[in-house]
């Protein structure tokens, strides 16, 4: 499996800056605790409130305003969705670090480790209403607007059913396919084409476009989520960044592990290496064994394969010109590793 271009395409990165003044003038500059803790989660301060630059790749927003733009509006139509859309990701993260007790994200402690998790959990419902204020209370036509909150809702909606489904998978024994990627369809994907979708919503465009960007959208998340279960597995720690069976390490039931737990021999492993007070490197080498044996390997390949072609499939439907296509082919090869 090919590894991810290193970089986000440069042309998506035009209007980062605009995008950050935004953000910050939308939920970072209140003189408050919350707020404070808002500009830590958001990456513009550290933990002590001195200037920091660890924001992130900004991607959903950043797609909004591509959308957009590609579409033929100004990026200033689209930018309360790109606020909107990256605050309502960021009280995901805030939420699923309390629920999933990680005590680091990207590096730096969680919320719920500086704040007790009750706070955390206040940060996060503020997170997501400034999100819902960013799209009510903004300029521009009312019915793009509520247009554009009606399809982040949903795609929140989602989310969070996707959120539940994955916290509920960690108490049962098995966990099929099919109900795998649902999951991540709805944690993943739902958010990834939303943002597009309301891109298109904000800028007027035909209404072809919003439901065609969210199904390519919906897909390239859930390939690019399946490959990443497979680079947590079996990547090149030179290429990742990260030890070589680092999620079974963690006890993560990501798709390598759904796949083997459906196999006898494999099941037996991955459950008594789990259910050893620490997962070593021995114990990592036991269950990568049993997934080869049982074709694990080969069987995530192959659906992070088909979840990548049929991405492929949808934009070749979508009717844009040729350099837009391009374009929209260049963020896929980030998203999922594979040009299409």
């Amino acid at each position: 499996m090919p590894a991810l271009p290193a970089a986000i395409p440069e042309f998506l990165h035009t209007h980062r800056v605009d995008l950050e003044a935004a953000l910050r003038a939308h939920a970072g500059e209140e003189a408050t605790e919350l707020a404070a803790a808002a500009r830590y989660v958001l990456g513009w301060e550290d933990e002590h409130g001195r200037a920091s630059e660890a924001g992130g790749k900004r991607i959903r927003p950043l797609l909004c305003l591509f959308a957009a733009e590609t579409l033929g509006a100004p990026v200033a139509d689209a930018m309360p969705g790109a606020v909107a859309v990256e605050l309502i990701h960021n009280f995901s993260l805030v939420h699923d670090d309390v629920q999933d007790r990680d005590a680091l994200r990207h590096g730096r402690r969680t919320a719920w480790t500086l704040h007790g998790e009750a706070q955390a959990i206040n940060l996060g419902d503020y997170l997501y209403t400034r999100a819902v204020e960013a799209l009510a209370r903004a300029e521009g036509p009312v019915g793009r607007r509520m247009a554009a909150l009606a399809t982040l809702l949903d795609a929140t909606r989602r989310m969070i059913e996707g959120q539940w489904l994955d916290v509920s998978f960690e108490s049962r024994d098995a966990v099929t396919a099919n109900e795998y990627v649902a999951m991540v369809a709805g944690k993943t994907g739902a958010l990834l084409g939303a943002s597009l979708a309301m891109g298109a919503i904000l800028a007027g465009a035909p209404p072809i476009y919003a439901p065609a960007l969210a199904r390519w959208g919906e897909h390239a998340g859930i390939a690019f989520q399946l490959r990443d279960d497979y680079l947590g597995t079996w990547g090149d720690p030179g290429e990742t960044g990260k030890p070589a069976g680092g999620d079974i390490a963690r006890r993560k039931k990501s798709l390598p592990i759904v796949l083997g737990l459906q196999d006898a021999t494999a099941a037996a492993v991955i459950r008594e290496v789990y259910a050893r007070e620490t997962v070593d490197e021995a114990g990592v080498a036991a269950v990568l064994a049993a997934l080869d044996a049982a074709g694990c390997r080969r069987a995530c390949e192959t659906m992070a394969a088909e979840h990548s072609a049929g991405a492929a499939a949808l934009l070749r439907e979508i009717p844009l010109a040729a350099e837009s296509r391009q374009r929209f082919s260049e963020v896929a090869a980030y998203l999922v590793g594979r040009q299409f």
